[in-house]
């Protein structure tokens, strides 16, 4: 078999195989043995009549289909192992010349991960301001936890932010009701918002038994595609007024929620509001971190590779849709296909950046996935969901997620990785994460997990 490589345009490659003979006739055998199993032949059991019969039986292009179908893919393997390529996608037979006794030549054209050029990404400044916990933010955060004991009274009044308000409504398209847009005694909170834009707010101000008209528009990413972006005209008609009445906060109450008294009610909450703003800083760090780190990296990203990141995502975001009952037929067609992928193309480059980004540091500084690492990692995602470990361990397996939970894990401790050894302001900086010189790379080969993380 030889083999001939030719670099193309990004990251595509044209891998020419020369097959030989032999390798040909063993492909032809190969296929006689396989269709002899499944024709019937009169005198002869399955897969005892001759070839010949057989050949005759199937036809000539029978036998070369299977023939193929036999040599194409275990070529394949073997040039690429040959050419050392890493393939990140299925091959596309690009010529074939196949016949029974001859030398046969497999042209194919592989998507290879493209190579990455590192910036800087050691000892990379991080800046990101500590969040102060204000007594606003306690006093609002005490508020939503009392906010579990309020009572709802109807009131005497118009229609203020925060109450809930029973309500007739009509949706208009140009004069013409449409379905879903119709309710009788309807309890709306009036939050801002809630519904489309401007539904809550046009009935600030009503008192029972009044009504008002407005003219309102559906967003551009509306779950129903037939009402995206289009204007519809609202009747409304207030039949009460409910106001939300909060409890004030006593030693009482806040023995309720755990604490000893009101003081340290407020206390609790206020250390809960630090730590999580400390925690909120800490991911903002780290996402400022991964993107100058990214945005220093150079590579070439082929049309196919972010198609496929595109359809992607699209299958993620119309299966979430579908789940909450959305019609996803009514969204996307041949008619908004572009629109929808340029929408989700930013996203498709950014992921796709981000992970050839973080497998190239994984190749070059040595990081791997260790067992123990893969153990704790299902461990956790068991407990989170209530599961056994080695039955979900095992389910992974079976589903073909195994390698994805492998790149996760593995995208993580690269980026602990590279926190431990940024300049983080105002944190001290660890010995142990004193930065090694740059382009020092460790010799170890790269794992599967690694790979997986670069793909």
């Amino acid at each position: 078999m030889k083999v001939t490589l030719e670099k193309q345009e990004k990251n595509l490659v044209h891998l020419a195989v020369e097959v030989d003979k032999d390798a040909v006739d063993r492909a032809w055998e190969k296929a006689y043995r396989q269709l002899s199993h499944h024709v019937l032949i009169p005198g002869f059991r399955k897969g005892k009549a001759p070839r010949a019969l057989v050949e005759r039986h199937v036809g000539p292009d029978a036998m070369r289909k299977e023939a193929l179908e036999a040599i194409v893919p275990d070529v394949y393997t073997k040039a690429v192992e040959e050419a050392k390529l890493e393939p990140i996608a299925q091959p596309q037979v690009l010529d074939v010349t196949f016949e029974k006794g001859q030398p046969a030549f497999i042209k194919y054209q592989v998507e290879v991960r493209p190579d990455v050029k590192l910036g800087t990404y050691l000892g990379i400044k991080v800046a990101v301001a500590a969040a102060a916990v204000a007594d606003d933010d306690v006093k609002q955060a005490i508020e939503n936890v009392l906010s579990r004991k309020a009572t709802v009274e109807p009131v005497e009044r118009a229609i203020q932010d925060g109450d809930v308000a029973v309500v007739d409504f009509e949706g208009k398209l140009d004069g013409v009701p449409f379905e879903g847009g119709k309710a009788t005694n309807f309890a709306v909170e009036v939050v801002p918002g809630r519904f489309i834009p401007g539904f809550t707010e046009a009935l600030v101000g009503l008192a029972a038994g009044a009504t008002r008209s407005a003219e309102l528009t559906f967003p551009e990413d509306y779950a129903n595609a037939e009402l995206a972006g289009k204007a519809a005209s609202f009747d409304f008609k207030v039949h009460e007024v409910r106001e939300r009445r909060i409890p004030e906060l006593s030693d009482e109450i806040a023995k309720e929620f755990g604490a000893e008294s009101a003081d340290d009610l407020r206390d609790k909450v206020r250390k809960q509001l630090e730590e999580q703003a400390e925690e909120n800083r800490e991911i903002e760090a780290r996402k400022q971190l991964l993107d100058k780190i990214v945005e220093t990296a150079e590579m070439d990203l082929s049309e196919f590779m972010v198609k496929r990141e595109i359809y992607f995502l699209l299958e993620q975001h119309f299966n979430q849709l579908a789940r909450q009952g959305v019609e996803v037929r009514q969204m996307f067609n041949e008619q908004n296909r572009d629109e929808w992928e340029k929408r989700f193309e930013p996203e498709a480059v950014k992921r796709i950046r981000t992970s050839l980004t973080l497998g190239a540091i994984a190749r070059a500084e040595g990081i791997e996935v260790t067992a123990e690492e893969m153990a704790e990692a299902i461990v956790e995602y068991a407990q989170m969901l209530g599961r056994d470990a080695r039955q979900f361990q095992q389910e992974l397996i079976n589903n073909g997620r195994y390698a994805a939970l492998a790149d996760e894990v593995l995208s993580n401790k690269i980026i602990e990785w590279l926190y431990e050894r940024a300049d983080v302001e105002g944190r001290e900086k660890k010995p142990e994460a004193e930065a090694k010189p740059e382009g020092e790379a460790k010799p170890e080969a790269a794992s599967q997990t690694e790979e997986a993380a670069a793909q």
